[in-house]
């Protein structure tokens, strides 16, 4: 109803009736689900707390985004305006109560930090666009100044402790700072310490001058940032508490519907052994009193019925959801060392199996190249055997048709023969033996 009165015009006299008609809207759903918040329906206690959230939320919104249409006024009464009020003014005095409702919420926050060198968790994203707000490229004739540790020589002089852009880039790298608070006021002090320093050369044409009067702009541009800063970090905080008591509660009505579950089906059993009759026969037995002490968990709340499985309970095993929270935080963290392990060692095989290749490939190459070799040296081997070979066939052959050609016809006439004759012996090596043996081939007498 509130956008399509905007949006067919002249149907709000002014921003006050558009911001009252807006604020009407949540306080609406807050009056209409307050009794079944009270009585502890689900949805009635999830639309509550939206509702309260959703009213601070569009005061913020308002004050900060038509700051134009905001008035001047003195403060007269004692009433501190902060959480879901319903009506508001746009006037200078709520803005300032708005702005310091949500530096006490952001302000003071610890920042959830990450690992150096992994991704930013969105707190610190926050933080990390607070400072590239200050590095837009229409803002760098003013941010000149600021951004490198360029400091006169009497600067400490004048100022305490200097600080630049580059030093607050470089803490945030490094996860030194532990809440918004932090990070805040280290860049307001670098313009500070630039108004502070440069006070003397106010209005003049000079580098101190101009840097006195960029110091003067980029301050005012960083607390509007900031504003913005507080406004999406508290909205952020808000729905992370409204989510984790709906998560509650939705916890807390799953254990009742399971108790009532359990206590349901003990009381049919019980009703279902009560309705069967048993005969037993009387026996006369001593009868022997036992007195039970049944301890009770100091949280556990008394019920109409009993419960046949709290004899054994020792009422310690829950677990709260902020210890869930620490054991996945630590499941979290030991499964990113056991990935930094994980890389190591992958690292270290890869490295292996690489030098194992190139060995390999150095292997083959080499055993190539030897059998070529030995098959060079084999081929040159067997032709120097067959030429061997060839040359005692041509000496067998030789001896033979010499034997031929004086045979004697008796044993006494070759003795005698062989006396007046020259005899040759021919000697040749055995190939391939390890022990030198010496024979003879052939027996040639010749004159």
């Amino acid at each position: 109803t509130a956008e399509c009165k905007l949006l067919a015009g002249e149907l709000y006299s002014g921003a006050q009736e558009f911001v009252d008609d807006l604020s009407l809207v949540f306080a609406n759903a807050v009056t209409f689900n307050r009794a079944g918040h009270d009585e502890g329906e689900p949805m009635s206690c999830a639309y509550y707390d939206a509702s309260r959230h959703l009213l601070r939320y569009t005061r913020w919104l308002s004050l900060d985004y038509l700051s134009p249409y905001l008035t001047e006024d003195s403060k007269s009464d004692g009433i501190i305006h902060q959480g879901p009020i319903s009506h508001w003014l746009l006037t200078t005095c709520f803005q300032k109560e708005a702005c310091e409702e949500m530096e006490g919420m952001v302000l003071n926050q610890i920042v959830e930090k990450s690992e150096e060198g992994d991704r930013y968790t969105w707190m610190e994203i926050e933080c990390e666009k607070l400072l590239k707000a200050l590095r837009h490229q229409s803002d760098l004739k003013h941010m000149t100044f600021f951004i490198q540790p360029n400091y006169p020589a009497d600067y400490k002089a004048f100022v305490s402790k200097p600080m630049d852009w580059e030093r607050v880039q470089k803490t945030l790298q490094q996860r030194k700072y532990n809440n918004f608070g932090d990070i805040v006021e280290d860049l307001r002090l670098i313009f500070s310490n630039a108004l502070k320093y440069n006070a003397r050369a106010k209005g003049t044409e000079t580098v101190s001058g101009r840097a006195y009067d960029a110091a003067l702009f980029m301050s005012s541009k960083l607390e509007v940032v900031i504003q913005r800063l507080l406004i999406s970090v508290s909205d952020k905080l808000e729905r992370e508490k409204i989510d984790q008591v709906i998560s509650e509660r939705e916890i807390e009505a799953a254990e009742r519907a399971e108790e009532e579950r359990i206590r349901t089906a003990w009381q049919k059993d019980r009703e279902k052994s009560r309705s069967v009759s048993i005969e037993v026969k009387a026996r006369v037995e001593p009868v022997v009193t036992v007195k039970l002490i049944q301890r009770r968990s100091a949280n556990r709340r008394d019920m109409d019925f009993d419960f046949p499985f709290y004899d054994e309970d020792d009422g310690h095993h829950e677990q709260t959801h902020m210890e869930a929270l620490r054991q996945q935080k630590l499941i979290f963290e030991k499964q990113q060392r056991d990935r930094a392990e994980m890389r190591n060692i992958s690292q270290a095989l890869g490295f292996s199996v690489m030098a194992r290749l190139l060995e390999k490939s150095q292997a083959i190459v080499w055993s190539k190249k030897m059998v070529e070799k030995v098959a060079v040296d084999k081929s040159m081997k067997t032709k120097s055997e067959n030429t061997v070979s060839e040359k005692i066939e041509q000496t067998d052959i030789c001896a033979k048709t010499a034997i031929e050609k004086n045979e004697p016809e008796d044993l006494n006439d070759f003795t005698e023969t062989a006396m007046d004759k020259k005899i040759m012996v021919i000697i040749l090596k055995k190939q391939k033996s390890k022990k030198k043996k010496h024979r003879i081939r052939s027996i040639a007498v010749f004159d």
